[in-house]
């Protein structure tokens, strides 16, 4: 292992040309995947409006329910939490939204042909004073997630026939 180590060959305190790409090859497939991609800074209504086709997959991670004055320079209020989800149901791909488990996302989201999920993940600001502190999360979805515990082989965005977009 040492014999990598800043490319050396150990017969010599210099270093010896080596490409770290071939050490990382996983690194090179996402540079060369993330040159097509875009960002921008567009409200989520117009983002979805756009780039919604049938093959399209959407990932909304929007503030919190009851945490958006957590934000700062951040408005986002419960009309926007609906106004999501109309805009959601509206599209023609599929899409995958994270929140935290409470009654009022439960309501907003309790709608025909909605899968809600819930899972548990480690609570990142609790695990200072309480080890192994869970979250309870909920994905929503227009799409029955099981559906990814039937396919053969992981998902991955690196995939050649990927070509939905992301929010």
């Amino acid at each position: 292992m040492i014999r990598y180590s800043y490319a050396s060959g150990l017969d010599s305190f210099a270093s010896q040309p080596h490409s770290i790409w071939s050490d990382f090859p996983q690194i090179d497939m996402a540079a060369r995947r993330l040159q097509r991609v875009i960002i921008e800074n567009k409200d989520f209504e117009k983002l979805i409006r756009q780039y919604d086709r049938p093959v399209s997959f959407f990932y909304c991670d929007p503030p919190y329910f009851a945490t958006e004055s957590y934000y700062k320079d951040v408005s986002f209020t419960e009309k926007d939490h609906i106004r999501l989800r109309d805009a959601l149901l509206k599209c023609s791909g599929k899409f995958l939204v994270s929140y935290n488990d409470c009654p009022e996302i439960r309501g907003i989201w309790d709608k025909p042909n909605i899968h809600i999920e819930e899972i548990s993940r480690l609570n990142n600001l609790a695990q200072r004073y309480e080890g192994g502190c869970q979250y309870a999360e909920l994905f929503i979805s227009n799409y029955d997630t099981s559906e990814r515990s039937q396919m053969n082989r992981q998902l991955s965005f690196l995939d050649n026939e990927y070509t939905g977009g992301i929010i």
